[in-house]
């Protein structure tokens, strides 16, 4: 496969996996951040914020592994850049819930007695 149809198709990799993650998380995530923000405004910005950093994580993660796989065979290679943007959203996600983990407050369980 030619180098100039490997790097955007391992770039499209990325970014399909970021907007799918997107699609799905977009509408609760929003709704969790209108929840903990003292304003609509922090949480349009904080919403803004983290599909930007689901988009780069993965993409930068792909990027990288591309300059170590160029001499992989183009399934390889495509089989790396689809396991480097998994891992870039795992990074992301795991870090944004970490961060809104935070947040969440369970609620204190009643003892039951027999």
């Amino acid at each position: 496969m030619n180098t100039y149809v490997l790097l955007p198709a391992e770039a499209l990799i990325s970014i399909a996996a970021s907007l799918a993650v997107l699609h799905v998380l977009s509408r609760p995530l929003l709704n969790i951040l209108n929840q903990i923000c003292p304003d609509e405004q922090a949480a349009s910005f904080w919403m803004s914020y983290t599909k930007v950093m689901l988009m780069i994580a993965p993409l930068l993660l792909v990027l990288m592994v591309d300059m170590f796989s160029h001499f992989s065979s183009p399934t390889d290679t495509l089989r790396l850049a689809l396991i480097a943007a998994f891992a870039g959203l795992l990074i992301g996600l795991r870090s944004i819930g970490k961060r809104l983990g935070q947040f969440v407050r369970v609620p204190a369980q009643v003892e039951r007695t027999s």
